[in-house]
């Protein structure tokens, strides 16, 4: 008896200790490619990708992830036919992956999200278009660069649909009895992907479509306030004139929006649940569960995402030595993720909830058999409820899977310059003026069309 005891509770805490380790391994690995992406070392963060899927940290239920941090690393060295690719691939996946998470609805209830495919959030999918239109852009591609402008505001909408298809699968799925209520995100219209379209349309001397264009990107600035919390930049107060030649600056900074895991405890009453001890304070009522006896105990751990940061406070420009400005916010988009997350974080609470409590019941009921087979009490007893305890908590291990390459605002700056070569040099600083980045872009030619410098500093 106390052998089997022994051996019980030593797989049980070698699982946990196991996933443990894994987890830990995948977030040391990965702090060293965002370290290369600060120091825009763009080659070994790539190597480090790459190695990264051999060593199976990127498995092949992560392998959106994989393309969007490929994707994006390529854009940042400037590679963007083959930044393209991979963005191609990321939203051919997570298009495949989102159908087929509606058909395996029932299945989400029994697994927990970690080991199922991730099929990407709301706002890595829309941001997966935005920045595939600049590679077209830089690519001298301006059809190309309009087709991913649209798909942005048109996936919007689509998405809004297909979360909603996706909750009433849950629902038909579920038979608790608990109801997932559809919470829509609000947020249809992206003002950097308006702004993209204004400078192609600006820079081809399409008045009338330059003209349509800020006045969506203004209703989209208004209606959305929340989200454009901000004061609107210059060029977007005082749109440039048509007829004269501007140099864009766009500013990719800080640290992407992440996901965290909350914890709590779930107290049954009779026909509901309360929710207590939440490591963040999140609203979260009583919830009704038909059926549910009083008296449990259960712990329970859910992914929030939280705001990313940067320690950048200002971004100066010169041109050709003289200093023209500092770039302004046009937006914040770890608050865009943050906004379009609410659409699934219902969905995950409830879906972690019943399936906390569906294991929890299961796993009481196999305890009190265990026990009873063994003829185990007092201390023997303990150490095999805290053993069945630990593989439950171990299959339960919040989803925290998102895009962590991805800067956390976009600032912009727009200089009307002459035709010709131009030194354009950039310099962020921190609140206490301490030089923080710096990039230059030598002999830059300036031309009669669209000129678009950015660069990305992870600080």
């Amino acid at each position: 008896m106390v052998s089997f005891k022994k051996l019980l509770y030593v797989f049980i805490a070698g699982l946990f200790i196991i996933a443990c380790a894994s987890s830990i391994k995948h977030a040391k690995y990965f702090d060293t490619v965002v370290a290369d992406l600060q120091q825009e070392n763009y080659q070994s963060a790539i190597k480090k990708v790459e190695q990264a899927k051999k060593l199976s940290l990127y498995r092949k239920k992560d392998r959106v992830l994989y393309y969007l941090d490929m994707g994006i690393i390529h854009f940042y060295q400037g590679d963007y036919q083959k930044s393209n690719e991979y963005f191609d691939r990321a939203e051919t996946a997570m298009e495949e992956l989102f159908t087929k998470s509606v058909s395996n609805a029932a299945m989400s209830f029994l697994l927990n999200d970690n080991v199922l495919d991730y099929y990407g959030e709301v706002y890595e999918n829309i941001y997966v278009n935005v920045f595939k239109a600049m590679n077209y852009i830089q690519l001298g591609l301006f059809d190309d660069a309009f087709v991913e402008i649209r798909r942005v505001n048109i996936k919007l909408r689509e998405l809004e649909d297909k979360y909603r298809k996706l909750v009433d699968s849950y629902n038909r799925a579920d038979t608790t009895g608990v109801k997932i209520q559809y919470q829509a995100s609000e947020f249809y219209d992206d003002v950097l992907a308006h702004y993209l379209s204004y400078i192609i349309y600006r820079a081809d001397r399409s008045y009338d479509d330059a003209r349509i264009e800020m006045e969506k990107l203004n209703q989209a600035w208004e209606t959305q306030s929340d989200v454009y919390y901000f004061d609107k930049p210059s060029p977007i107060k005082n749109p440039g004139n048509p007829d004269r030649i501007y140099l864009n600056v766009f500013g990719f900074v800080g640290k992407a929006p992440k996901k965290i895991a909350v914890g709590g405890m779930i107290t049954t009453y009779k026909d509901y649940i309360g929710i207590s001890d939440l490591s963040q304070p999140i609203a979260l009522p009583r919830i009704p569960f038909p059926g549910i006896k009083e008296g449990y105990h259960f712990k329970f751990a859910f992914p929030v995402m939280v705001n990313g940061r940067s320690d950048i406070d200002r971004i100066d420009v010169r041109i050709d030595g003289k200093y023209v400005g500092s770039l302004e916010l046009l937006e914040d988009m770890g608050k865009v993720a943050l906004k379009t997350f609410g659409t699934k974080q219902k969905i995950i609470y409830l879906k972690t909830l019943v399936r906390t409590i569906t294991k929890g019941l299961l796993a009481a009921k196999g305890k009190k058999k265990l026990r009873k087979k063994l003829k185990a009490g007092g201390l023997l007893g303990a150490l095999i409820d805290a053993g069945v305890d630990l593989a439950v908590d171990a299959t339960e291990q919040p989803d925290l899977r998102c895009w962590k390459t991805i800067p956390d605002k976009c600032l912009i700056g727009e200089y009307e310059i002459t035709p010709g070569s131009h030194d354009i040099a950039v310099t962020g600083l921190s609140g206490d003026g301490t030089i923080l980045y710096s990039k230059t872009f030598p002999d830059y030619f300036v031309k009669d069309g669209v000129n678009l410098v950015h660069f990305t500093t992870l600080q």
